[in-house]
């Protein structure tokens, strides 16, 4: 599959725990949403994203699978302007959202990071 742009590379994505805990520790930008929160971190080179969708919050494999798909979409066609890891949570009631009302909500929360200054 390589050459298709539908892919989501794993040079895109947080991998190790480590990375997670630098974006968790290092946090300089958050939005949330409802059923969504988004952090950030300034990255190196390119923009990576990581999950973190709980069974407590989305109960079926199924639905899990679809969010992160959907996310990831998100992610690889909306590029932010400057280098950044990412980590969504999902919150409660995220399952019962529509893959159109996932993106809107990711649509709020990149609008907010992209423009945004860093915290002090």
């Amino acid at each position: 599959m390589s050459g298709n742009n539908n892919t989501f590379p794993r040079s895109a994505r947080l991998l190790q725990a480590t990375d997670y805990s630098r974006v968790f520790n290092g946090c300089e930008r958050r939005a949330g949403a409802k059923h969504l929160l988004l952090l950030t971190i300034p990255s190196d080179g390119h923009s990576r994203l990581g999950l973190v969708i709980a069974k407590k919050h989305v109960k079926q494999a199924n639905q899990r699978n679809r969010v992160k798909r959907v996310i990831r979409e998100y992610f690889r066609l909306h590029p932010v302007t400057r280098p950044t890891d990412f980590v969504v949570l999902a919150r409660p009631g995220l399952a019962a959202l529509t893959n159109q009302e996932i993106r809107e909500s990711l649509a709020g929360l990149w609008d907010k990071i992209d423009g945004a200054t860093p915290r002090a």
